[in-house]
């Protein structure tokens, strides 16, 4: 078998070398020496309509290096996976709480029998249910995936896509926010010696705010333009928040997000890429709803990314900035890293084609509107991302991950997502 490997190659190297001797295709071979014509008799006459063959120029060496080719799986990464986005509305909703009510009678004696008579005191409390309003930052989810490292490259690629991601135990920023708010109000004063009734407090407790899961779904597609160095993107995200209580929970379709990208660097050899562009976040979800009235603008975010391949190792990067139309909303900067390793990667059209493990590390940094008491408030965030990236054949990932915070105040417990590409 060995052998027989060896002589085929032989065999194609020596058909490699023929062919390459051989006149190009498109030009004609050179025509032979006419034969030495007897004297006396002229040459024969070329007839008129026959037409020279064209000769074909070598191409432009620089024109075809500006289209990419199509590119090996050692030079196509999948896309950073993302995180928690992370908004809270504050906001006042009505609380199902109870209220208990403590009444202090005093009945009269009578001092001047023998033996005198003392007066009574009593002491009596009553719990009804009630409902009374409560100040609370709210998980709100329309916005839905406008984080621009989310699911995809800083290479423009044309794919379609489909997104899942669970987000366990959301409980906010806020300190106490999940403790029972207790509110006591002081009643009249103690009744007189003489006897009397007199209400001596009111005690109302309102529950804690609850925790919260959300379950998000994202749509989407990317197409290339500029010769495949330049692509626009579009999501629509689908959004179900659930809580045990009324004013927590949210289901519907998010806001509508495009992007543009385009690559300044697009090194098909090496599969590094360095890009920008510009994400637009457009309001066509439910408005935010906060004691600052409702706030809804467009999210403008300028972004840059990069990716440097390293052998088996490689890395990708975004760093962005959003920009809201509306000073009520927080800007934030957003700065996603990965490290990504090639546990299997083949160049062929096997159907399992290459296997990414991935470690990502998702910064997020409010620029302004820090305080806890703004209507909208994004806290400091450390998020860790891991997953694995799986490839079939050359045009199919599907990516599955978990996240959770490690800095700041965790805001949610868990996240776990599945992702499916497919290129075009």
């Amino acid at each position: 078998m060995r052998q027989l490997r060896i002589v085929l190659t032989l065999g194609a190297l020596v058909a490699m070398v023929m062919m390459a001797q051989a006149d190009p295709p498109g030009i004609a071979s050179a025509p032979a020496e006419p034969a030495e014509q007897p004297e006396g008799k002229d040459p024969p006459k070329k007839p008129k309509d026959e037409k020279q063959p064209e000769k074909k120029l070598p191409p432009d060496v620089f024109s075809s290096a500006l289209v990419p080719r199509r590119e090996p799986t050692r030079t196509y990464q999948p896309n950073m996976m993302g995180d928690f986005p992370g908004y809270f509305t504050r906001r006042t909703v009505t609380f199902n709480g109870v209220q208990t009510t403590t009444t202090t009678t005093v009945t009269q004696g009578n001092p001047a029998v023998d033996p005198p008579i003392p007066g009574t005191t009593t002491t009596t409390t009553e719990t009804v249910p009630v409902n009374q309003p409560r100040n609370v930052l709210v998980h709100t989810p329309p916005r839905g995936a406008f984080k621009v490292s989310e699911n995809t490259s800083p290479r423009p690629v044309d794919r379609v896509f489909f997104c899942y991601n669970f987000y366990g135990d959301i409980r906010g920023p806020e300190p106490g926010h999940r403790l029972p708010l207790t509110r006591v109000e002081p009643g009249a004063p103690p009744p007189p010696p003489g006897g009397g009734v007199a209400t001596s407090s009111v005690q109302t407790v309102l529950p804690g705010a609850p925790s919260l899961n959300v379950h998000r779904e994202v749509i989407g597609f990317e197409k290339t333009i500029f010769d495949g160095f330049g692509s626009i993107e579009v999501r629509l995200p689908v959004t179900q928040q659930t809580g045990p209580r009324e004013g927590f929970n949210f289901q519907n379709v998010g806001d509508l997000w495009v992007g543009t990208k385009y690559a300044v660097i697009l090194d098909q050899d090496t599969g590094n890429v360095l890009s920008g562009g510009l994400a637009i976040t457009i309001p066509t979800g439910p408005s935010l709803d906060t004691v600052a009235g409702s706030i809804h603008p467009v999210l403008l975010q300028p972004w840059i990314g990069y990716i440097w391949n390293m052998d088996r190792f490689f890395l990708q990067a975004f760093h962005s900035i959003v920009i809201p139309t509306d000073s009520r909303d927080v800007t934030l900067l957003f700065n996603d890293v990965s490290v990504n390793w090639w546990l299997i990667r083949r160049e062929d059209d096997r159907p399992l084609s290459f296997v990414v493990a991935t470690l990502e590390c998702h910064v997020t940094t409010p620029l302004n509107h820090r305080g806890l008491e703004e209507p909208i408030v994004v806290p400091d965030l450390v998020v860790l991302t891991a997953g694995l990236h799986v490839g079939l054949f050359r045009n199919t990932i599907f990516t599955v991950g978990m996240a959770t915070p490690v800095s700041g105040p965790r805001v949610f417990g868990h996240e776990a997502f599945f992702q499916f590409n497919r290129r075009f």
